[in-house]
């Protein structure tokens, strides 16, 4: 029924889902986090969720996915999109509108990058690697930020959901890593200032870890 509340699935790590349920808790709403476990080294058993992926009526079945009432969708900004309109943290302007499309495509980027070299062989050099190409990165950000409170504008959007989260698993990994960058930094501390934002990482609900999946070299039940 449409009484019941939202559910929010995925695999028991913060991964694509994070960004998701900062949106749910900034914006209040009472949801069920629903996580899948996958088994250990070395078969890393996925059967929690493949068993059941077909029986949930998902039109691309897929983690993480998100079910209120009978809206039933996979893909997180599509699923972050939607909860945004509900909520309030979609761009409204035209510039907004371009700012947080441009935005969401670039963060994907980098968000992949970060995240293969977590999961792929050959950790240490594509971890050197992706430090060096970092800087690049964030002065592009920096100079996007510009005058801007948020990457959309004045208006805290969706797309500042997914960035921030990528930008605190880079910090967990080389805490230095903003320090010559000012306003992503700045841009950094206040999203995680945010009053519901940083209630929920004070509370019992939020796990920092693991951030990836057991699998991966980095993140996955502990730092290294």
């Amino acid at each position: 029924s449409t009484m019941s509340k939202p559910v929010l699935a995925y695999w028991d790590i913060r991964g694509l889902a994070e960004p998701v349920r900062l949106m749910l808790q900034h914006s209040g709403v009472n949801y069920e986090d629903k996580r899948y476990v996958c088994g250990d080294a070395p078969d890393y058993d996925r059967s929690s969720w493949t068993n059941v992926k077909n029986t949930i009526g998902l039109d691309f079945a897929n983690l993480p996915y998100y079910i209120d009432g009978d809206v039933k969708l996979t893909e997180s900004f599509a699923i972050m999109k939607y909860i945004g309109r509900k909520n309030g943290l979609v761009p409204v302007t035209e510039e907004e509108m371009y700012r947080a499309d441009m935005s969401e495509g670039v963060i994907s980027d980098f968000r992949k990058s970060f995240t293969m070299m977590c999961y792929m062989p050959d950790h240490e050099k594509r971890k050197a690697n992706f430090f060096d190409q970092l800087p690049g990165k964030l002065v592009l950000f920096e100079k996007f930020l510009n005058e801007k409170t948020w990457l959309a504008g004045d208006k805290l959007t969706y797309v500042d959901f997914a960035m921030c989260e990528i930008l605190d698993h880079i910090c967990m990994m080389e805490p230095t890593s903003l320090d010559k960058h000012e306003k992503v930094k700045k841009y950094y501390e206040k999203f995680f200032k945010l009053e519901k934002v940083a209630e929920y990482r004070k509370s019992s609900a939020f796990k920092k870890l693991p951030v990836n999946n057991k699998m991966a070299n980095w993140g996955g039940k502990q730092i290294c």
